[in-house]
């Protein structure tokens, strides 16, 4: 039975808002009880080989990570329970962990000269956010690189995960705004997110014009109007709410970046810290090894973010509903333990796609909810809320929407979520 190792003493956890906690800090837990782990996840992520021991490839990291040698005990024991895990970037690169990259394209170079910049990040697997708004017609340039990249996939490791950021008040919004309107979505490698700042749904509200980049005016209910359309036609584009034209993120909009920062991910995985024995959450083990981990992670990863998953699994072993009042705090509970320990440790959270990871470590993605018919997208944006006040990026999700969804739901989801502080939005509806 493996144990943590006694390092600093655990401050007791005073917070009014923890309804129960488990006053057990096991030192004694065992990461192998139930393994939790595939290992054929890292073998196809080309991680690890066939052969290689996984225990050694879990020490490895931490030995990397950590100089203290209870340090590396303790965190090499979480990561062999699945308590927390790198991106599947980071394990394979320790040092250039990132998973995607913010990149600023010139309008004045041609389009080959940005795909082959582009196309060396991608090689390396990473996601790219590019803001198209110095572009005279963006929608032109996004056209071509798109095809580009279409006829070189074959050639590449991963499929290239690109998003397309144009503001609200560029001249050539509408065509952007119905770029992939033909819902052929395998001829696409970019997403498209549109930024909207505060100002326009007031003009919108008030049938105000919008006064565009080039001087001229187009009806902000006309534009928004068409977004609606557009975003129950075919889920895009995708709404960022910030007042930053020159607004950069990576490939799934999980965090606002700097011009050619990379974005490097690590995950608590929730469900794990679920005690049966009692019937509650081991919110100490829970700070401690939030604690841990942004403390490893920063060796690497000096502006790195911390994200979550198995949230849904977590819910289903208290026997709560995704969404509701109870289900909601637990959520609070834990982010706030988090942010707490990961920003102390000089780094930030973030809460971003976890397809890899959530099958590396058998557990279910990021914050997303099991699919059921009672769930409604006000449930789905209340627990985006929650999340939001204790995520220092954005919240990579998509809202799913019944086959009978109109345009009126798309507003009301829009409205809701900018009144409950949500960073962006994304929908999309069912056929």
């Amino acid at each position: 039975m493996l144990q943590i190792l006694p390092t600093q003493p655990i401050k007791s956890i005073k917070y009014n808002y923890i309804p129960k906690i488990n006053p057990a800090y096991r030192n004694d837990f065992c990461a192998f009880e139930n393994p939790n782990i595939d290992k054929k996840v890292l073998i196809q992520r080309k991680i690890i080989n066939q052969n290689q021991n996984i225990n050694d490839f879990f020490d490895n990291i931490s030995n990397k990570l950590f100089s203290n040698s209870n340090d590396k005990k303790n965190f090499s024991t979480l990561l062999k329970g699945g308590y927390v895990s790198l991106s599947s970037n980071a394990y394979s690169n320790l040092n250039d962990p990132k998973s995607a990259v913010a990149i600023k394209l010139n309008p004045k170079k041609t389009t080959l000269s940005h795909c082959v910049l582009l196309e060396n990040s991608i090689k390396n697997g990473f996601g790219i956010g590019i803001n198209f708004k110095d572009f005279q017609n963006p929608t032109d340039e996004i056209k071509k690189i798109n095809k580009y990249f279409k006829f070189r996939e074959s050639s590449l490791s991963r499929p290239p995960a690109l998003i397309g950021l144009l503001p609200i008040n560029h001249p050539k919004i509408l065509d952007f705004i119905h770029l992939k309107d033909n819902k052929d979505y395998k001829n696409w490698c970019f997403d498209l997110s549109v930024i909207i700042n505060d100002d326009f749904l007031t003009k919108v509200d008030n049938n105000k014009d919008l006064i565009l980049k080039n001087g001229s005016k187009v009806n902000a209910k006309t534009i928004y109007n068409n977004l609606l359309s557009s975003m129950l036609k075919s889920g895009e584009p995708a709404i960022i709410f910030s007042n930053n034209e020159n607004y950069l993120c990576d490939c799934c909009a999980a965090a606002e970046l700097k011009e050619n920062q990379g974005l490097k991910l690590a995950q608590i995985n929730l469900s794990k810290f679920y005690d049966k024995k009692t019937n509650t959450i081991n919110y100490k083990l829970l700070k401690y090894s939030a604690n841990l981990l942004s403390k490893g992670f920063k060796n690497i990863a000096s502006d790195g973010f911390i994200g979550v998953l198995g949230y849904q699994k977590l819910l289903d072993y208290l026997g709560y509903n995704y969404g509701e009042k109870n289900a909601n705090e637990i959520l609070e509970n834990c982010l706030k333990i988090i942010k707490k320990e990961v920003n102390s440790n000089g780094l930030k959270t973030a809460i971003s796609p976890t397809g890899t990871i959530s099958r590396l470590l058998k557990t279910t993605p990021s914050i997303e909810p099991h699919k059921n018919k009672s769930l409604n997208y006000y449930n789905e944006i209340d627990t985006l809320a929650t999340a939001q006040k204790y995520t220092d990026g954005q919240i990579s999700k998509t809202i799913n929407l019944a086959p009978e969804s109109n345009i009126n739901d798309i507003n009301q989801i829009i409205r809701y979520s900018k009144q409950k502080g949500i960073k962006g939005i994304s929908v999309f509806k069912a056929q």
